[in-house]
């Protein structure tokens, strides 16, 4: 199972609108600075972490207490306008186990940590990578690439809705999936070829090292050319 942590910005949108209409540049300002904090608050406890809309954020918290979570949201929260709150909640299928944290965050107090339930068991990472996108960039534009891969997005997200998945965009051309860690290469050399993209998937117990073994499993298809396909690699001992 899957245990996704969804971070809510309580008050958001009004604080933002107390901004005034030449705000955007300090919201950018506040949403990016936040967005690095993120990263490495989660990333010192090998969890995963997403900006996702920013006035939600997203992690893959397998194998954390809720009171390492508080202590996160807490740290997380000092330097930002709004308070937070966020709810916890793990589920075989990545996209339920969203839904339902959302649920709780939603619920919580500020600063408050709603848990549905924790796992301590595996997550999958897809980390996807479109072939040629630069090459194809350079002969058209990077926005009509930006275009082609929201279409892409799309049609990943489509393709792995059985399998639950929660899929985000990375920037530049890639993509990733949170996945069932029950899958397994050949369900996913269709949409491999469709895409003409290389699918690198990592399972272990914590997000982080997802991550990194999906990261792995992208390069070693290029070390290969393979120049579309699926590889799979699994952290020691599972």
């Amino acid at each position: 199972m899957v245990q996704i942590t969804i971070i809510r910005l309580v008050g958001y949108r009004e604080w933002t609108e107390s901004l005034g209409p030449d705000r955007e540049h300090v919201i950018q300002g506040v949403q990016a600075r936040m967005h690095s904090r993120l990263v490495e608050l989660f990333s010192r406890v090998d969890a995963w972490a997403h900006p996702f809309r920013y006035d939600y954020l997203l992690a893959i918290t397998n194998g954390i207490s809720a009171n390492e979570l508080s202590s996160i949201v807490r740290e997380l929260g000092k330097d930002l306008p709004v308070p937070l709150s966020s709810g916890t909640y793990a589920h075989e299928k990545p996209g339920i186990a969203e839904r339902e944290a959302f649920k709780l965050a939603l619920r919580a107090r500020p600063w408050e940590n709603l848990v549905g339930n924790t796992n301590n068991d595996i997550v999958g990472i897809a980390h996807i990578d479109l072939i040629n996108s630069t090459a194809n960039t350079e002969e058209t534009s990077s926005y009509l690439l930006y275009e082609h891969v929201w279409s892409v997005i799309n049609q990943v997200r489509l393709y792995l809705a059985p399998y639950g998945a929660v899929t985000l965009y990375l920037g530049g051309d890639n993509i990733v999936s949170i996945i069932q860690p029950v899958i397994d290469e050949e369900e996913l050399r269709p949409i491999a070829r469709l895409l003409n993209a290389r699918i690198g998937v990592g399972i272990a117990k914590k997000g982080r090292t997802a991550m990194k073994l999906a990261t792995e499993a992208l390069d070693e298809l290029r070390i290969r050319n393979k120049q579309h396909g699926a590889l799979i690699i699994s952290e020691d001992g599972l």
